[in-house]
């Protein structure tokens, strides 16, 4: 159960960081730099941990038949 929602927080950072960033890429021509990175950082440190819970979630040893 903490493993499901470890992995639906991070997919809704991961959602709402690909919004954000491509919202301030379409409406303004020059999105300040700082956004741009942190956006980028908060996805870079959620991707790894959503990727292992993922796997974890969908392995065969988790899951009883």
């Amino acid at each position: 159960m903490k493993e499901k929602r470890i992995w639906l927080i991070c997919l809704m950072v991961l959602g709402a960081a690909a919004v954000l960033l491509g919202l301030s890429r379409l409406l303004w021509t020059g999105a300040p730099d700082e956004l741009v990175r942190a956006l980028g950082v908060m996805i870079l440190i959620t991707l790894p941990v959503f990727a292992f819970t993922t796997v974890r979630l969908f392995s065969g040893k988790n899951n009883p038949k």
